[in-house]
């Protein structure tokens, strides 16, 4: 039977899982399967999935500009999404594909959610990350006693629409050189520097010191617009980032622990994410916390300084 064309074709969601190959798994529930022998310029990926196919997300996003996988039939919870291939932004991680994500990201950030889009009342919140920083405590990748106060300087300062899971595994490369943007289905309002932090946190891909100067321009440039000055940029920039990479490490631990051994390296570079990020040397950077955080800031640098990627 030929697989392909730009047309859903339900018949994919009624063929046995034998028929298809498994790509990578993912971090969450979804897990994605391509017809074996399809023509992947022409064909479409099956989801197995408990949650439904994002279209308000990737509807909005489609009206802001910005390039998703399309989204076919759907049966029993499970559907058809666009094949846009298998290379990511972790396989070419060059400055220029990393200027244009930054422009696609202005599209987005700047995009207003109407307030009947299921997402609109979804927030980047104090709750949202003690919950999330918490589960971290429990698998030994974060201080207990410091997580309340981490949640809730992260959670201030000005918002803006954020992607939620912005790094570059869920970033594709089409053949043209544009960009797509994966797994979009929670982006809502958060703290401004939420997903340029995702991307200086990113434990997926080894970036150079080129987007490094990219990213650390890009978030002052951000916060100006803002009406935030420098000092302040770099304060909630911080925050941001060691709320965003403590959350990382929770997650890859709770892989690692169940099995996922593709997610240790993942895990060891985010472990030397969050000790970079709490060097005291960060002169260079320009990045300092504010006078107000400074002990507690501390309190985690000597954390990390003794922690290793084994619980």
């Amino acid at each position: 039977m030929p697989f392909g064309g730009l047309t859903p074709l339900s018949s994919l969601l009624n063929l046995p899982l034998e028929s298809f190959e498994l790509l990578t798994p993912e971090a969450g529930d979804r897990r994605y399967y391509r017809a074996k022998g399809s023509d992947r310029k022409t064909s479409w990926l099956r989801v197995e999935t408990q949650t439904p196919a994002p279209h308000a997300t990737a509807d909005w996003l489609q009206s802001a500009g910005v390039r998703t996988p399309r989204l076919g039939d759907s049966s029993n919870g499970n559907y058809l999404v666009e094949d846009l291939g298998d290379l990511h932004l972790s396989h070419s991680p060059s400055l220029e594909h990393y200027i244009n994500l930054l422009c696609l990201r202005k599209k987005f950030a700047l995009h207003p959610l109407h307030s009947t889009h299921p997402n609109a009342q979804l927030a980047l919140n104090e709750e949202l990350f003690l919950q999330e920083l918490t589960l971290s405590s429990e698998h030994q990748r974060a201080p207990n006693h410091l997580c309340s106060l981490l949640a809730e300087e992260a959670s201030l300062g000005p918002q803006q629409i954020q992607h939620r899971d912005f790094h570059s595994r869920n970033v594709l490369i089409l053949e043209s050189g544009e960009l797509a943007l994966i797994d979009h289905q929670d982006l809502r309002k958060g703290p401004l520097f939420y997903d340029l932090a995702s991307l200086w946190t990113d434990a997926y891909v080894e970036y150079s010191d080129e987007v490094r100067t990219l990213l650390l321009d890009e978030c002052f440039q951000v916060g100006a617009e803002a009406g935030l000055e420098e000092s302040q940029s770099a304060h909630h920039f911080l925050m941001t980032a060691l709320q965003r990479v403590v959350k990382a490490l929770g997650t890859f631990g709770r892989l690692v622990q169940s099995g996922r051994e593709d997610y240790r390296k993942p895990e060891k570079r985010a472990l030397n994410r969050a000790r970079a990020l709490l060097s005291p040397d960060r002169k260079e950077d320009c990045l300092h916390v504010l006078p107000h955080f400074v002990s507690e800031w501390e309190e985690w640098r000597i954390f990390f300084s003794q922690s290793s990627t084994q619980p």
